[in-house]
């Protein structure tokens, strides 16, 4: 007569596997905070790099008298008689002042373009994949305030 005795058997899930599973996905778990920041950081902060571009180049060509575009590149005439030139220089966009200098506004940069339109000048960016276009105007925005209301 066999008996089923369930107390010695040897198959089964023991405590110690239960403890080394757990382990494992208590070390896999802790790496999950760092990459989620990591993929959101560099997200918020693309966005963030492009629209301070925007900001700089929009600031020049409000104070500009004269738009210009030759070979991919856009040129600024200023009232003072300084030329500002934004290139796009191997991945990165760069400003420079009367052909001296690299201040180097916008990083990883895929592609740029410029449009010259009436009184500015659409910018057109790629990075990261993400195309970012907007159109900068030559007059401030002080005026389009007075201007729509009759002042």
């Amino acid at each position: 007569m066999q008996k089923n005795n369930i107390a010695t058997k040897q198959d089964g899930f023991t405590m110690l596997n239960m403890l080394f599973a757990f382990a494992v996905f208590l070390v896999l778990m802790s790496f999950f905070p760092f990459v989620m920041k990591v993929m959101k950081t560099e997200i918020s902060t693309t966005s963030y790099k492009v629209d301070l571009f925007f900001e700089h180049i929009r600031n020049d060509i409000v104070q500009a008298k004269e738009l210009s575009i030759s070979d991919g590149s856009l040129y600024l005439s200023m009232e003072n008689g300084n030329r500002i030139r934004y290139q796009k220089y191997n991945t990165n966009i760069r400003r420079q002042v009367n052909e001296a200098g690299n201040e180097i506004l916008l990083q990883n940069v895929d592609n740029v373009q410029y449009k010259i339109v009436s009184n500015g000048v659409v910018v057109s960016v790629e990075v990261a994949k993400k195309v970012a276009k907007k159109r900068l105007s030559m007059a401030p925005i002080i005026f389009f305030i007075l201007y729509y209301r009759g002042g």
